[in-house]
């Protein structure tokens, strides 16, 4: 429900749509060809596997000198969902094994576990509970790490719980999440180590949230959440403690406003403090939403947009305020032709240290645009072609990127 969140930066440069699916939009398959699956006791099980092509015209997202790749993708997975009449148990295991062609040094291989479920109390209550377990690596797009020679590896480990009762229209709810962040130690070019260790870090966060509905369709909710960041050394490579504090409040209302159209959209207050006194405060008022609209059965529109303060290494600024608008449209030629595309902005602005270079990065604007072709051959077979946009303009002197890739996938689906 609480769209103002405070989170690495790390973890949303890794958002995965799907296990297993990397970066590039989920498919979604038409009724008549979605996968049926494959039951086991009490547990439908969806094996399959994804093989996919990337062409890219700039495979280390630099500004000039721009070299160009295929990099090769295998993404095996497979998930478990319970078929009970109370409760609820899901499990999904994937890995995104990726080979570049030329650039055989960024070859890199990501694993997902994640575990997520449902425990029934009465029929307005129940306790929702998640964990997680991914081997990632951080992509060259990422300007928030100091990049090797080869990709940074980490470790994200996760877990949380929640309680939710409805009484007739008001609803109450509470979770507590936890989350664990392991960087690996790289090399850059001369040889030399880069030392990671000042990037670990746990972070706690915790929340409650009020909702009424006033009639069908239309209900306000409020809600609050804090965090605390502990970082495992006390200093950072450049002398900072980041290690802090943040908390958010957030009011909104979730509408339904025809059978086809329904959203939310919220407004509130979030902060986030450090433990060195050199890095400043960020706070702000903060806005999020999402739109959700099927203006004919072979139509589907999705947009978000949301407000978030992220952590940060740059040794310039103490984290930075973003700002992401996104819209996805999928479209139905025939009932085995899909075709899609999307759109996205993130203005970054950092908040930068009293004693700052003149040239410090002080804020980035992302651009990403995107189109796809999906045919589904029957329920086990699609192939998959799309092409994507993407680019970085920045204040930081010599950096940017403009990036044009193209996708071909086959899908075998059970």
């Amino acid at each position: 429900m609480v769209i103002c969140l405070l989170v690495p930066a790390t973890v949303l440069a890794q958002r995965y749509d799907n296990p297993g699916l990397g970066q590039k939009p989920v498919v979604s398959h038409p009724q008549d060809y979605k996968p049926l699956g494959i039951r086991a006791g009490s547990f439908m099980l969806h094996p399959g596997i994804h093989l996919a092509a990337e062409w890219t015209d700039n495979a280390f997202y630099t500004r000039e000198n721009k070299q160009s790749d295929v990099i090769y993708h295998i993404r095996p997975y497979i998930t478990a969902q319970s078929t009970w009449s109370r409760h609820s148990l899901n499990v999904s295991l994937a890995a995104d094994i990726a080979r570049y062609h030329k650039y055989d040094f960024r070859d890199y291989e990501d694993y997902f576990l994640t575990l997520s479920g449902r425990v029934d109390v009465k029929n307005r209550s129940f306790f929702s509970y998640g964990a997680q377990y991914m081997r990632l690596h951080e992509g060259l797009d990422n300007r928030d790490s100091e990049q090797g020679f080869e990709p940074t590896t980490y470790d994200l480990w996760g877990a949380n719980i929640g309680y939710d009762h409805t009484f007739n229209r008001l609803s109450l709810g509470a979770d507590l999440r936890w989350a664990r962040m392991d960087f690996d130690d790289a090399y850059a070019l001369d040889g030399d180590e880069i030392n990671n260790q000042d990037r670990d870090r746990d972070v706690l966060r915790w929340g409650v949230d009020a909702g009424y509905q006033f009639k069908a369709g239309m209900a306000a909710y409020v809600a609050y959440s804090g965090n605390k960041t502990n970082y495992d050394e006390p200093l950072d490579r450049n002398g900072y403690d980041r290690s802090g504090n943040g908390w958010s409040v957030t009011g909104g209302m979730r509408y339904t406003l025809t059978g086809k159209l329904n959203g939310n959209v919220d407004v509130g207050y979030r902060e986030r403090s450090y433990g060195s006194p050199e890095l400043p405060d960020t706070s702000g008022w903060g806005f999020g939403g999402g739109l959700a609209w099927t203006p004919t059965y072979l139509t589907s529109v999705y947009g978000q947009f949301s407000s978030t303060i992220q952590d940060t290494t740059d040794p310039n600024s103490s984290g930075y305020l973003r700002n992401l608008y996104s819209v996805r449209v999928d479209h139905e030629l025939t009932r085995f032709i899909q075709i899609n595309g999307f759109a996205s902005f993130s203005n970054n602005d950092y908040q930068l240290i009293d004693d700052a270079p003149e040239d410090a990065r002080s804020n980035d604007k992302i651009y990403r645009f995107g189109v796809g072709l999906n045919w589904f051959i029957n329920r086990h077979v699609f192939l998959n072609a799309s092409y994507d946009w993407g680019k970085l303009t920045t204040d930081a002197p010599d950096d940017g990127y403009t990036v044009n890739r193209v996708w071909l996938t086959l899908g075998l689906e059970r």
